[in-house]
């Protein structure tokens, strides 16, 4: 069991009031404030973006848009940090934070900037270490995660991971050595945010687990032990209910479905035959999920989520495995960024830069364009569109109609391999050197 090393004891967290509901079996959502369908979902502008892709891992941006000038406006503010990171921004309660490193000495930095102004809040530096990674990889990637009660950052620091807690004005709160952890690639995975817990996916190459800790104190509540295939990426999904569940992808086990509460596995279909680096998302009662490699050899899967409202009979030792609805092939399946739902549909923005509309219920396909670029940050919505951000920082807006078209590109001239947050009428992009915002058109 991991003990946290405590610097600060606060009170328990509240229930987070954005948490996704899934009525399982019935494929009923609600979303936010608990509005009832990916329509009342997209339409809300997020006050806070507290994960990797924001509220549920959804990437939902709101109804706003970009301005008509996005392409020539001024950014509000841009903001040059200490060394590199491809860590994605997170927000809450206009607090901007993400992460940086410096490749050569291994220095890690949290960061916490203003959002309205770009300020830098406070900047918390830590002592690392130097490390192998991927070339596309850095030793910044993992992004934090944060709700009302602190944030949570996880680092490599030689061969083991570690967990940081810290409060919303940079004061360390808990810190927990994770133990060792094994990757080809490195770090990169994510930790989510719920209902007072961290939950920390560590499916490495080493022996491998899911573990979630008290997010007042650092203790452990609940580990679950994961074989070993390829290290998996993907961010935990959490799905609140009756039966709240941890949705997790990787290559061992596919598409598998966790008792938040406990950590008890529920469900698992294992479809993923190769490496999980993008996150699983919500899509009607079904969980979709890819896979993929270098080559692009890649897969999507639709498994439908099983009622676990009541303990079903099984088999001792075995879990349910849930149906797949359908699939799709390397010729539309991404890689590394993650599926895209909306009102409007399910959109697939691939790493090599083709943008595909898909019909979320049947697999079909509806349209496909190419954009150009490659890919490495996942699509959010923004109003009727689609925005991506290309490795080289071309910034490229998509319609989401019945026919392909590309609505403007604006260059950024750095690198950025984060996702960008959309919170209270801005979007905050992270290059690989800063943090830049722009705001929204007017509603």
């Amino acid at each position: 069991m991991a003990v946290p090393r405590s610097f600060r004891r606060t009170a328990g967290i509240p229930r987070i009031a954005f948490a996704i509901t899934v009525a399982v079996g019935a494929a009923a959502v609600l979303g936010p404030a608990g509005v009832s369908s990916a329509a009342d979902a997209a339409s809300q502008a997020p006050h806070d973006w507290p994960r990797l892709r924001g509220l549920a891992g959804a990437g939902q941006g709101g109804a706003r848009g970009l301005p008509t000038d996005w392409i020539t406006r001024a950014w509000d503010w841009s903001t040059p940090l200490p060394g590199l990171g491809h860590a994605s921004p997170v927000v809450w309660d206009g607090l901007v934070v993400t992460a940086a490193a410096d490749p050569e000495k291994g220095t890690r930095w949290l960061v916490g900037l203003g959002l309205a102004d770009g300020a830098i809040r406070w900047n918390v530096e830590r002592p690392g270490s130097v490390h192998h990674t991927h070339k596309f990889n850095d030793l910044a990637s993992s992004t934090p995660a944060i709700d009302a009660g602190g944030i949570y950052w996880m680092q490599q620091r030689g061969e083991h991971v570690v967990i940081e807690a810290f409060a919303h004005d940079g004061r360390p709160r808990w810190e927990v050595d994770l133990g060792p952890y094994a990757s080809q690639h490195g770090l990169g995975s994510s930790p989510a945010a719920w209902n007072g817990l961290v939950i920390v996916p560590l499916e490495n190459d080493g022996p491998s687990r899911v573990v979630a800790l008290d997010a007042a104190t650092g203790a452990e509540r609940w580990a679950l032990a994961r074989d070993t295939n390829l290290t998996a990426y993907a961010t935990p999904l959490v799905l609140d209910g009756p039966r709240p569940i941890v949705v997790l992808a990787s290559t061992a086990h596919g598409i598998a479905g966790v008792d938040a509460t406990n950590g008890r596995l529920l469900w698992e279909q294992k479809c993923l035959p190769r490496r999980a680096v993008s996150s699983p998302v919500l899509c009607g009662g079904r969980v979709l999920a890819t896979c993929g490699a270098g080559n692009g050899d890649n897969l999507l899967a639709a498994v439908r989520v099983p009622d676990v409202a009541a303990d079903a009979a099984t088999v001792p030792g075995t879990v349910p495995a849930p149906p797949i609805d359908w699939t799709l092939d390397k010729s539309v399946a991404p890689y590394v960024p993650t599926p895209l739902v909306t009102p409007r549909g399910l959109f697939l923005w691939s790493d090599r830069g083709v943008v595909t509309k898909v019909d979320e219920a049947t697999g079909e396909i509806r349209w496909r364009g190419r954009v150009g670029g490659n890919y490495f940050a996942s699509p959010v919505s923004l109003g009727d569109a689609v925005l991506g951000i290309s490795t080289d920082g071309e910034m490229v807006l998509v319609g989401t109609g019945d026919e392909f078209a590309i609505l403007g590109q604006r260059p950024l001239e750095e690198v950025v391999r984060g996702t960008p947050a959309v919170a209270d009428g801005r979007i905050v992009v992270r290059t690989e050197k800063g943090v830049m915002a722009l705001s929204l058109a007017t509603e």
